[in-house]
């Protein structure tokens, strides 16, 4: 665009002075015609109103002698005038000077009929006809005035020499008006001799000075002839003898003299008129040479300006284009280096080696100014690579910092987590039990910050499983990492497994989604979990009631979802979606499909698709291990519970939480959230405790053999009824006096699990069951310190927590 300014400018040049010229020369062709047509009619009226006038003096001193030769001069006087008024009706037009003298020329003959009427009438004195008859005459001398300027210096100049010798032939024409009048009358004025004094030197200052040098050669020399001949000298001769007569003969001219006049006159005028006619056919001539030279001259400007133009043009297009050329191919090195830096940046984050130079070469430039616009490109490219390169490092040594610290601290989680499973099958006392189940507990919850550490740092969490896992038990891990779990119910329809290569991220997933729906919705609110085979894989939706986002956080969640873009964790850190990154870059490495929806609730509810190759099915599912136990059940559990096979849904009420409002949102993996609170620390364990809904379906594998169950008890099956009725020894005592009965949940809830560890140990162990040696009360020691155990305490033990579930296969 920038190269057609300079051809735009070229071509309006051009435009204006083709224009200009052509203007100029219709101008003056149209000047040059109009003073042509009307000069033409305007002279012969010039001449025939000199020698009106002459004949009308000469009539108004001899009526008799000059009645006809008026009449006559009339007439073609007349015919003169007809054909200049006939010029503006005709449609004539010229410059605007030309046609306004045209009219006055035309507006002064129309008064020459009054002057005529008031000549014959009488009324009109000799000087009063003849000023009338002199005012006409300098009309149409100011029309010829006008006509002298056409534009054309040198036309123009030589016009000059023309109008003076017609106001030469006007000065000659007033003397012969007058002396002919005197001739008629026999007298002439003092004021009329001052005239002719007056005109005679006119016309001798006009044809010496202006006529004369002013004419061409040729002219100039027909000029000088007419004055050297008889009859001009007979002329100049009567001037002297009327002057210089009169002085003598005061106020006398003779008729003899007056014919002589006439006679020198008549010879002289009828030259004047031709030297006149000829030199303006000449100059005609020569105006017309002179607008056919503008006309060439205008044709052949246009021409070479249009052909240098067109010149121009060529040579700025291709100018152009060869700078457009090479500019556009900086443009697009340029563009290959932005287009490029990005991937070569991320694989150098990944750790790759990269050669910059070779992935992204210099520029090739040359030594021109275009040249040093590509030596500053590449000089901003090797400025952009080091700072980029730099940053880089900074970043990966970042990484590998954040991922150095989560490591360690991950082992040393993994101790913690392995010393708290001893003491968990080491104690049997309830209030220790409840100790480590809450620091299990929390513990299972750092763990899974300390991965979010990991995947943001860039790495993936090192939870490993050699064997497919039951998607319940899937379920209840990720349930067991979640502060506020017991608000979580779960819901499985049918059985199946997810592989081993991910089961850890999937778990990590569904607990970072079902925290942030238990964190974002008001307790003691449920969050239903419901998993079911679709027709693409499996189908897990997390759904809560809480407040819900806007349909502008939706959009922009589900996009993070479907298009996680690489997150620096520095220029991050006070990002409280941080928790959202995590899921969106787990769900991307495993393949998963995450999509937040608005809730009937009011809340969100968030699907996680899980693919088909994840997925595996009851009959291909791999057989469990025989003689691991089933996960751990909560103590409200009782033994029927745990062999039951129908479908049912366990959950206790839940705990007086203070209220609180929330959304949900994503979080960077902390229990709290960001606009949801935390359970008050001081509440009683007794109300944090509570039990789990799960669902599972009661049809067994086919195929697949059953794993042997845990030795069950029946409690207190053989006591004696003394024992089994811990009240006996007040219950003759009347109504009134019995102490209320307290609660002994808690207590019987420790001694179950007790009980259920000293099992465990034992299946564990490989010991041999055999029948409990009799007692003389019937019952085995062990059944007696259970006995025992439930009736001792049962005042002082809190209710523990539920055993935190960990599937069977789980490193």
């Amino acid at each position: 665009m920038l190269a057609l300014v300079p051809c735009v400018a070229l071509v309006a040049l051009w435009s204006t002075t083709s224009v200009q010229l052509y203007t100029d020369w219709r101008q003056q062709k149209e000047r040059s015609d109009s003073s042509q047509e009307s000069s033409v009619l305007v002279v012969v009226v010039f001449y025939n109103l000199q020698e009106e006038r002459r004949v009308t003096g000469a009539a108004l001193a001899d009526p008799e002698k000059y009645r006809a030769q008026l009449a006559a001069q009339r007439v073609r006087t007349d015919a003169a005038v007809e054909k200049v008024q006939a010029l503006t009706e005709g449609g004539w037009t010229g410059p605007a000077d030309i046609s306004r003298d045209v009219g006055r020329v035309i507006q002064s003959l129309a008064k020459l009929d009054g002057y005529r009427e008031a000549v014959d009438r009488g009324t009109a004195s000799q000087q009063q006809a003849f000023d009338a008859y002199s005012g006409l005459v300098a009309t149409d001398l100011q029309l010829f005035s006008s006509m002298s300027y056409l534009g054309m210096a040198e036309i123009d100049y030589r016009i000059r020499p023309a109008n003076d010798s017609l106001w030469g032939m006007e000065m000659i024409s007033r003397e012969s008006a007058v002396v002919t009048r005197a001739g008629a009358t026999a007298k002439l004025s003092d004021d009329e001799r001052g005239q002719l004094a007056e005109w005679v030197g006119s016309q001798k200052f006009i044809y010496d000075n202006k006529v004369v040098p002013g004419m061409p050669a040729n002219q100039s020399a027909l000029y000088k002839k007419l004055m050297a001949g008889s009859a001009w000298q007979q002329k100049t001769s009567i001037e002297q003898d009327i002057l210089h007569g009169a002085s003598s003969d005061a106020g006398t001219v003779s008729p003899a003299l007056a014919k002589k006049w006439s006679d020198s006159i008549g010879q002289v005028t009828g030259p004047l008129q031709g030297f006149n006619r000829a030199y303006w056919d000449d100059l005609i001539v020569d105006i017309n040479d002179e607008l056919n030279a503008m006309r060439t001259k205008l044709i052949l400007i246009s021409a070479l300006d249009a052909g240098a133009v067109v010149l121009v043009v060529v040579i700025s297009t291709l100018l152009t284009r060869m700078l457009r050329r090479r500019i556009f191919a900086l443009r697009q090195a340029a563009l290959d280096l932005q287009t490029r830096m990005p991937d070569v940046v991320e694989r150098m984050r990944r750790g790759e080696a990269v050669d910059p130079d070779a992935e992204l070469p210099p520029i090739q430039h040359s030594a021109d100014e275009l040249g040093q616009l590509g030596q500053a490109l590449n000089l901003a490219r090797r400025s952009a690579l080091d700072t980029t390169i730099t940053q880089v490092g900074q970043f990966r040594g970042f990484e590998k910092l954040l991922q150095r610290i989560a490591r360690r601290t991950q082992l040393l989680i993994g101790l913690q987590m392995k010393k708290l499973s001893e003491l968990e099958r080491r104690h049997e006392d309830p209030e220790v039990l409840e100790g480590l189940f809450d620091l299990d507990h929390l513990t299972a919850r750092l763990r899974r910050y300390e991965e979010n550490l990991v995947i943001l740092g860039g790495g993936q969490p090192q939870r490993r499983w050699r064997k497919p896992v039951l998607m319940v038990d899937v379920l209840r891990s990720a349930q067991s990492e979640v502060q506020d779990y017991r608000r979580i119910q779960i819901e499985v329809a049918g059985r199946f497994w997810l592989t081993e290569r991910a089961v850890g991220l999937v778990v990590h997933v569904l607990a970072e989604l079902m925290e942030n729906a238990v964190a974002f919705s008001k307790p003691p609110t449920p969050v239903e979990v419901y998993a079911s085979r679709v027709g693409r894989g499996l189908a897990v939706e997390i759904e809560d009631r809480g407040m819900g986002m806007t349909s502008g956080e939706y959009e922009e969640a589900n996009r993070l979802m479907a298009d996680p873009p690489r997150m620096d964790v520095l220029s991050h850190a006070e990002d409280v979606r941080l928790g959202l990154y995590v899921v969106a870059r787990l769900a991307q490495g495993l393949g998963l499909q995450v999509e937040l929806r608005p809730s009937s609730f009011g809340g969100t509810r968030v699907v996680v698709l899980i693919p088909e190759e994840l997925v595996i099915d009851e009959a291909a599912a791999p057989p469990a291990p025989v003689g691991v136990p089933h996960p751990p059940v909560p103590p409200e559990q009782t033994a029927e519970q745990m062999t039951e096979r129908t479908p049912q849904t366990v959950a206790g009420p839940p705990p007086p939480y203070p209220p609180r409002t929330a959304a949900f949102a994503m979080s960077s993996g902390s229990g709290n959230g960001t606009r949801g609170g935390t359970p008050p620390a001081d509440v009683p364990a007794h109300e944090r405790a509570g039990r789990v809904a799960h669902r599972t379906t009661d049809a067994p594998a086919r195929g697949l053999p059953r794993t042997r169950p845990l030795p069950k008890r029946v409690r207190m099956a053989s006591l004696v009824d003394e024992l089994r009725d811990p009240d006996a020894d007040v219950r003759s005592a009347p109504e009134a006096e019995r102490s209320p009965r307290r609660n002994g949940g808690p207590a019987r809830s420790g001694a179950t699990i007790g009980a259920f560890q000293r099992q465990s140990r034992l299946a564990r162990g490989g010991t041999t069951l055999t029948a409990p040696s009799a007692t003389t009360d019937g019952a085995t020691p062990t059944d007696r310190a259970d006995a025992a155990g439930d009736g001792a305490g049962e005042q002082d033990r809190p209710e523990v927590l539920p055993y935190r579930r960990r599937t069977p296969t789980e490193d």
